[in-house]
């Protein structure tokens, strides 16, 4: 039913060794160009943009951000896809849609047709639009409320321009799950020896008695994201241990393969002004168009001692300062950081973080200046405050954490995702779902 070979999740590959299994992400390319397509039964759908207009792409509640990409079918409390066009030239539209696609497990296109999830007719004008003021560079925002769905599932949004699907703007995912499945999960640190200064284990039970499933061990694949990230997640895990008689399953590994790599605690900025330097930024010139910022030069953490702060374990919030009203006013700076580190041997380095769908893409990977005995990257950002990290892509590294260090008293979210394929029916569903921190409290 739910099965899939492994070489069907072709967008995240999985290094196991004998110590800790090390998730080694294979990056998700964007396009430029002027046609897309965003249809393809075949295709593994991610967060992607391709157009360098299209900025600042959230899902938000009405009173703020939505932390994780995942809602509960049936919430009364809205959802709304916010996203930025910059006016970066004259041949800029003004007429955008968007349309939902069903995703299996895998986040290929399901066999379910439009009248199997949606209530209404699967196109979405989006009509509500405000446009920036007091800004250098101007911009016009877009809202749209994501519609009500029959199922829960993996949904794609893809919103394109011109009545045309093939000239797909940007699309996002999200999910939207259902509670017929129990999950219950703990986090701890990590069974290895040398692991457990460095990593968390992830233990869950999933119940799923309340759901006709003859078959458990073929018809329940499992998920576990890390910080709202997909490519270091871990997919398809088996479950150690069957309560046939409690209708259970148990997922009690020991040999390392529901460990993560904590990491550390995010790094961050604060460009909610542009008339004073907050918080790690150390130069700011608005003699420029569009303005340029200078984030002070970071380091390599992974030789100090772990430091506990609050973090928003890699999101950000858009906001001004200056000009006391909604985010209108928050303008887009051309941000640059900088990371003091001799060059890695081999592998690229990303700075990641919301502000880029939390993916390595290169638009986010960094270049090396043996002047500056640096690694750099420019980045067009709204103003507001950020959370970042420094990620390595190689797999001979030690951790991919090789620029920030990883430490298990790291307070990290993970979310885990259960689905299962109902009898009869042509895709699967987010049947089970729950979030959980690695510190009591959470945020």
């Amino acid at each position: 039913m739910i099965r899939y070979a492994p070489q069907l999740f072709i967008g995240i590959t999985f290094l196991i060794v004998l110590t800790l299994p090390a998730c080694v992400p294979i990056a998700s390319t964007g396009s430029s160009t002027a046609s897309n397509t965003a249809s393809s039964s075949n295709q593994i759908f991610y967060d992607q943009t391709f157009r360098p207009n299209a900025r600042s792409i959230r899902l938000l509640l009405p009173e703020g951000v939505l932390w994780s990409s995942a809602f509960r079918i049936g919430d009364p409390t809205p959802v709304i896809l916010a996203f930025d066009i910059l006016e970066l030239g004259s041949d800029v539209s003004t007429d955008y849609r968007a349309k939902l696609i069903h995703c299996n497990a895998d986040w290929r296109k399901s066999n379910l047709s439009n009248i199997d999830f949606l209530y209404e007719y699967n196109e979405f004008p989006i009509t509500n639009e405000a446009f920036s003021y007091n800004t250098q560079v101007p911009y016009t925002q877009y809202r749209v409320p994501i519609p009500r769905v029959k199922l829960p599932g993996n949904y794609i949004i893809s919103v394109y321009e011109g009545g045309n699907e093939a000239n797909v703007v940007f699309t996002k995912r999200l999910m939207v799950y259902d509670q017929i499945i129990g999950v219950s999960a703990e986090i701890t640190r990590s069974n290895g020896a040398a692991e457990r200064v460095t990593s968390h284990q992830i233990e869950f039970f999933v119940d799923y008695g309340s759901v006709n499933i003859p078959n458990p061990l073929e018809d329940i694949y499992v998920v576990i994201r890390q910080n709202d990230r997909w490519f270091n997640a871990i997919e398809g895990l088996e479950p150690t241990f069957v309560r046939q008689e409690r209708q259970q399953l148990e997922y009690q590994h020991f040999d390392l393969q529901n460990n993560f790599y904590a990491g550390n605690e995010y790094r961050f900025f604060d460009l909610r002004t542009l008339n004073a330097l907050g918080q790690n930024v150390g130069d700011i010139r608005r003699e420029q168009v569009p303005v340029e910022a200078f984030l002070l030069p970071d380091r390599n953490r992974s030789r100090e001692f772990y430091s506990q702060y609050e973090d928003l374990n890699g999101a950000y919030v858009v906001g001004n300062l200056d000009i006391r009203g909604d985010e209108l006013s928050a303008d887009y700076v051309q941000t640059q950081f900088l990371l003091e580190a001799d060059q890695a041997v081999s592998g690229d380095v990303y700075v990641v973080g919301a502000f880029n769908n939390r993916e390595l893409t290169p638009e986010n990977r960094m270049v090396y200046d043996p002047i500056l005995k640096s690694y750099t990257a420019d980045l067009l950002l709204k103003q507001g405050f950020y959370n970042y990290q420094y990620y390595i892509s190689d797999d001979q590294a030690s951790s991919p954490y090789v620029f920030e260090g990883s430490y298990f008293e790291v307070e990290n979210e993970y979310d885990i995702l259960v689905y299962t394929r109902p009898i009869g029916t042509r895709g699967d569903i987010l049947a089970g779902y729950t979030r959980v921190s690695s510190q009591l409290g959470g945020r």
